[in-house]
């Protein structure tokens, strides 16, 4: 198993060098670990979590060791080991005949969340790289700059030593504006050809009649065998329709399918997604210091059940 050894810096007021206090390291790793994972799943699965044990090769891919800390102009660097993707998930590789769209196989889980950070911190609404889940867990890194810590640099490639992406404040703040931007999921009915199925993560493509592929993610190991005989045949799924930020499709996990026995033209299209009907109070409310961000960087578990409620009647109207 081969290893990739990578840099970070973690750059703070307090000048902490090569001795950095635990409390502060401590802080960083038990953040940045779930950001990790959820990023690798997301690369290779096309969703960053799902029900059940997690999967040996993301245990190995999301396994970053730390070697040490030394001083880089008064700023903390940190000495990382981890598994390269290619080795910690070789059996997922082997497909890519099918599939182009893995991260390169030299690549570690820093290099992947790197990228995630990057289309959050440019704010790109149509990005690949996450939905909902990650840019919720994203959420999670502000608490890091509220004292020392001003920005993380991060190696964007395996052998990026400039350390060129940048994960500041910015980053939280941004996840958490698409994360409210981001449609909810909407139940659909869809029909297509299956094009392509990789079998160690319950993916497959579904080419629509209009050209375009969509990508399906099976909601249970049991449906993939069923799923074989039906590659380059029309079939009709049933699942719920995932979207980015911008209302395009991310995904479809599916919970249904079944060869196509002659489906209407209506459902060879995804449907829009459903406009998020605001909570009416919350808006009318709205100040500097208690606004919708506020609101939403607290719930779910501080409102009372009778507060919930109230919300629900507002959005039935």
């Amino acid at each position: 198993m081969e290893y990739q050894r990578q840099l970070i810096l973690l750059e703070s007021a307090e000048k902490f060098g090569g001795r950095p206090p635990v409390e502060f390291c401590g802080q960083v790793f038990r953040r940045l670990h779930p950001v990790m994972a959820s990023s690798v799943r997301m690369a290779f699965e096309g969703r960053s979590t799902a029900s059940g044990e997690q999967p040996r090769w993301l245990k190995r891919a999301a396994d970053v060791r730390v070697l040490g800390f030394s001083d880089h102009r008064g700023n903390t660097m940190l000495e990382l080991e981890a598994q390269r993707l290619g080795d910690a998930a070789e059996e997922i590789y082997k497909q890519r005949r099918l599939w182009n769209d893995l991260p390169a196989p030299e690549e570690t889980a820093v290099n992947v969340m790197a990228r995630v950070v990057h289309d959050i911190r440019m704010a790109n609404a149509e990005s690949q790289v996450y939905d909902s889940a990650l840019l919720r867990v994203t959420q999670h890194l502000e608490p890091l700059f509220a004292h020392d810590l001003s920005a993380i640099r991060l190696p964007e490639a395996p052998n990026d030593t400039q350390l060129r992406e940048v994960l500041d404040r910015d980053v939280p703040i941004h996840a958490r504006q698409l994360c409210n931007s981001t449609p909810p999921p909407r139940q659909i009915r869809l029909a297509g050809t299956l094009d392509m199925i990789r079998y160690s993560t319950r993916a497959f493509a579904l080419k629509l009649a209009e050209g375009k592929e969509i990508q399906g993610v099976l909601d249970r190991e049991d449906m993939i065998e069923p799923l074989s005989p039906l590659l380059n045949k029309k079939i009709v799924i049933v699942g719920k329709a995932v979207y980015r930020p911008s209302g395009s499709v991310l995904r479809i996990d599916v919970q249904y399918v079944e060869q196509d026995s002659g489906e209407p033209t209506l459902f060879s299209r995804v449907p829009p997604p459903i406009a998020r009907k605001p909570f009416i109070n919350k808006i009318r409310t709205e100040t500097a210091k208690a606004g919708i961000d506020a609101f939403f960087g607290i719930w779910p578990g501080d409102e009372t059940d009778e507060e919930l409620l109230g919300y629900v009647k507002e959005l039935r109207g």
